[in-house]
C-alpha cells in the first residue's frame, strides 16, 4: 500500500486494520488510505482498494445496533433513488464489523465536494430543501411505524439559570483560568441576561410537534456532496437517523447552514431553502412557526459546548462556543425577522 497516512492528531489511538477490513468486506488489495479529517464524531478514512474507493468509518458516537438499523434504513433509501451512499456488506451479510473492540463500516464513496452553504446559489438553495423534503417523505415509507406526533420538551427558565450557575462555580474554581474558560464565563453571561430579559417568550411545550416521523437528524452543508455541474450527489453521515417534527429539522438544517461565524443569519438563502422544502412537504405556517420559536429556545438552554469541554473533557468544539453565542445574540434580537423568513413561500 502507498500513502498511508496515520489518522488526525487525537483522533485515533490505534493504526486502521485494513488488511482485515479489506478481507472481512471483499475489497481485494489496498492501495491508498487517505485520513477524512472533516466531521467531530467519528473517525474516516478514503480507502482506495483493487475493488474500487470506499469510505471507512470508525463507529465512536453511536452503537452496533444504532448502525445496523441506520444501514438498513441508508440501503432502502438508495433503493429508492435518494443519493445516499449504499453501505456495503461481509461476506456473512453484516454490515457492521466488530475487530479488538472497535467497530466499522464501509460504504460506497461518492466522488463529490463540500460547498459551504453560505456560497450556495438560490437554487442550490432550493435544490437542498426539495432534497430534505424528498428525503422525509422517503423515510416515511420507509419506516412508517415512526410517523405521528412528538412531544418536544423545552427547557425551563429556572432549569437554564440553574445550569448557568454550576457552570459558573465550576469555572470559577479553575481561577485564573484560560482563554476558553474566559470565554464561557462571559457566554453565561450573555446568556443569563437574554434569559432575564425574553423568560417570558419561552413557547408552550404542552402540544405535541407535528407532522413528525424520522429524518436524517443534521442535516447540513458538510454532510452534502456536490458534483462539479452543481448538483448534490450524496446525502452522508446518518447517524442521528431517528423522529423528529420535520419543521424542527427544517429549522435546525436552516440555521446550520446559512449563520454567519458572526452570528448573523442569511435569511434570504433560509426562505429559498424553507419555501422549496415546502413543495415538497405539507406543513402549515403554525407548523413552521412553532418549530422555529422552540428550536430558539433549545439554543437558549443549551450549554452543549460546556458539557463537552468540562464534563468530558473533549476541546474538539470549543472553537463552536462564540458563534454560538452569537446566533443566539443576533436571533433573539430578529425573531420576527427570522420566523418571516421561514414562512415566506
Amino acid at each position: 500500500m502507498t500513502n498511508v497516512q496515520p489518522p488526525p492528531a487525537g483522533r485515533a489511538d490505534a493504526a486502521l486494520p485494513v488488511a482485515e477490513l479489506c478481507e472481512r468486506f471483499g475489497l481485494g488489495t489496498a492501495r491508498r488510505l487517505v485520513p477524512i479529517t472533516t466531521g467531530l464524531m467519528n473517525r474516516n478514512w478514503h480507502l482506495e482498494t483493487a475493488a474500487g474507493s470506499v469510505a471507512v468509518k470508525e463507529i465512536t458516537d453511536a452503537d452496533a445496533g444504532q448502525t445496523v438499523f441506520q444501514h438498513r434504513v441508508t440501503a432502502a433509501l438508495a433503493d429508492a433513488g435518494l443519493p445516499v451512499p449504499r453501505p456495503r456488506r461481509t461476506a456473512d451479510g453484516r454490515s457492521v464489523l466488530a475487530l479488538d473492540g472497535r467497530l466499522f463500516s464501509v460504504v460506497a464513496w461518492v466522488d463529490g465536494q463540500h460547498l459551504p452553504s453560505r456560497a450556495w446559489s438560490r437554487g442550490q438553495c432550493q435544490d437542498a430543501g426539495v432534497l430534505l423534503g424528498r428525503s422525509h417523505r422517503a423515510l416515511a415509507v420507509i419506516l412508517p411505524d415512526g410517523l405521528g406526533p412528538v412531544r418536544h420538551r423545552l427547557p425551563q427558565v429556572a432549569d437554564a439559570q440553574a445550569d448557568i450557575d454550576r457552570y459558573q462555580a465550576l469555572i470559577g474554581d479553575l481561577r485564573p483560568g484560560d482563554a476558553f474558560d474566559r470565554l464561557a464565563c462571559a457566554q453565561l453571561d450573555a446568556r443569563r441576561a437574554l434569559l432575564e430579559r425574553l423568560g417570558h417568550l419561552r413557547p408552550d411545550d404542552n402540544a405535541d410537534l407535528e407532522p413528525a416521523g424520522y429524518v436524517h437528524g443534521d442535516f447540513h452543508d458538510l454532510n452534502l456532496l456536490w458534483d462539479d455541474g452543481g448538483q448534490v450527489v450524496a446525502v452522508v453521515d446518518w447517524d442521528r437517523l431517528g423522529r423528529r417534527a420535520y419543521a424542527y429539522e427544517l429549522a435546525r438544517a436552516a440555521i446550520l447552514m446559512f449563520a454567519a461565524p458572526s452570528g448573523v443569519l442569511d435569511t434570504a438563502r433560509v426562505a429559498a431553502f424553507a419555501a422549496a422544502y415546502r413543495t415538497a412537504v405539507t406543513i402549515t405556517d403554525e407548523q413552521v412557526l412553532s418549530a422555529v420559536r422552540s428550536l430558539w429556545w433549545d439554543q437558549m438552554g443549551d450549554l452543549w459546548h460546556l458539557r463537552r469541554h468540562y464534563l468530558r473533557s473533549d476541546s474538539s468544539c470549543d472553537h463552536l462556543l462564540a458563534p454560538s453565542g452569537a446566533l443566539l445574540k443576533w436571533w433573539s434580537h430578529h425573531l420576527d425577522r427570522v420566523e418571516q423568513a421561514f414562512t415566506t413561500h
